[in-house]
C-alpha cells in the first residue's frame, strides 16, 4: 500500500544543531546490538572498542581557500577528523576520503591536498584507505576515520565532585582566522595563525588522560557548547570559572584591539581541537600542559561563575546549521 506523504513546505527551520541531534536520537534509537553508543558522541562506538567518526568540510562555511592552501587544508581537515578519535582515547587506523570536485581544482590542487593528509596520517600511523570522487558545484570533502580503544571515553561519564580540565589555550585558533582573514602580520600572530592552519590533534594527550578521565569531548564548537554538551551528556550541573580560564597572550591582544571581552571570546570560539574532560583529580604529567577550568556538581545545566556569581549559560559556539 502507497503510504501517504504529508506535503512539506520546508519554512519551518530548525533552531540548531542541538534540537536535530535531539530529534535524531528519538526517531533512530540503537537497535544492534554490536553498537555501544551511537549518536550524540564524537564517534559511534561498537562494543569490540572500534571507533567510527565522519566529518564534512565545505569552501566558504569550513574553510576559505583565500588564505588555505590546498597542503594547509589537508592537514587541518585531517587534524579535525583525527580530534574525534582522540576525544575519544582511541588510536587511529584508517581514513575515507570524499571528494566534491569543483570545476576549478586540478590533480595539482589534488596532490597538495593529499600532501596535507599524508602530513598527519604518517605521524599517527593511520592509513588512508579509500573514499569516493564526486563532481559538485561547490568544492568540499567527507572524512571518515575508524579508530580503536579498550575503553573509549565518553561524553556521559561525568560525576558530581570531577573537576573541568582542558588541554591548552583556547580560542587561539579563531584569533588566528580573524588574524589571517583580516591579513594581518604573521609576526604579530604566529600562535594563533599556525593553530589555524595546522591545529594538533590531542591523540597522545588523550593516551596520557584516559586513565583519569570520567568524560572527554574535543573543542571543536566552542567552550561553551562543547562543555554544555558535556554536563547535557552527563546528566550533570557544569561550572566554569572564568577567572581559571588561560587567555594566551595573542588572544588578549586581539580582544583587546578588537574591543572584546576575552572570556565571551573563548566561551564561542572553535576549531582548537583541545580536549575537555572530566576527572576526580588530574595529576601533572611531563610534557603535556592542562588547565582546571571548573567543577562538575549535582544537578543540570552549564553556568560561568564570574565576579562572586554564577549565571546559566547556553551554547554559543559554532553552530553547523546556523
Amino acid at each position: 500500500m502507497q503510504r501517504k506523504q504529508r506535503k512539506m513546505s520546508g519554512k519551518k527551520k530548525a533552531k540548531g544543531e542541538l534540537e536535530i541531534i535531539r530529534y535524531l536520537r528519538k526517531r533512530f534509537p540503537k537497535r544492534r546490538s554490536e553498537i555501544s553508543e551511537g549518536i550524540g558522541e564524537d564517534a559511534m562506538v561498537f562494543r569490540d572498542g572500534y571507533v567510527i567518526t565522519t566529518d564534512s568540510f565545505f569552501d566558504k562555511t569550513h574553510f576559505d581557500l583565500e588564505y588555505f592552501s590546498f597542503f594547509n587544508l589537508g592537514y587541518h581537515t585531517m587534524a579535525a577528523s583525527l580530534s574525534d578519535i582522540a576525544a575519544m582515547g582511541a588510536s587511529p587506523l584508517a581514513a575515507l576520503i570524499s571528494l566534491c570536485i569543483s570545476k576549478k581544482i586540478g590533480m595539482t590542487a589534488i596532490r597538495e591536498l593529499y600532501d596535507g593528509f599524508a602530513e598527519l596520517t604518517r605521524k599517527y600511523r593511520c592509513d588512508i584507505s579509500g573514499g569516493d570522487i564526486v563532481k559538485c558545484p561547490t568544492f568540499g570533502l567527507t572524512i571518515t576515520v575508524i579508530g580503536r580503544a579498550k575503553a573509549p571515553l565518553l561524553r556521559s561519564g561525568a560525576k558530581p565532585g570531577n573537576s573541568l580540565y582542558v588541554t591548552n589555550f583556547l580560542g587561539l585558533a579563531e584569533a588566528g582566522r580573524i588574524a589571517l582573514k583580516g591579513k594581518f602580520k604573521e609576526t604579530e600572530y604566529p600562535d594563533a595563525m599556525k593553530k589555524h592552519l595546522f591545529p594538533e590533534p590531542r591523540i597522545k594527550e588523550a593516551f596520557k588522560i584516559r586513565k583519569y578521565a570520567t568524560s572527554c569531548i574535543d573543542t571543536s564548537d566552542g567552550l561553551s557548547t562543547d562543555a554544555f554538551h558535556l554536563a547535557e551528556e552527563s546528566g550533570v550541573r557544569i561550572v566554569i570559572d572564568a577567572s581559571h580560564i588561560p587567555i594566551h597572550s595573542e588572544v588578549g591582544k586581539l580582544c583587546a584591539m578588537q574591543h572584546k571581552d576575552p572570556t565571551e571570546f573563548i566561551l564561542s570560539a572553535g576549531e582548537d581541537f583541545e580536549l575537555l574532560f572530566t576527572a576526580p583529580k588530574m595529576p601533572k604529567v611531563a610534557g603535556m600542559t592542562v588547565f582546571k577550568i571548573g567543577r562538575v556538581m549535582k544537578g543540570r545545566g552549564l553556568f560561568l561563575a564570574q565576579d562572586g556569581q554564577e549565571r546559566s549559560i547556553r551554547p554559543r559556539g559554532y553552530s553547523h546549521v546556523n
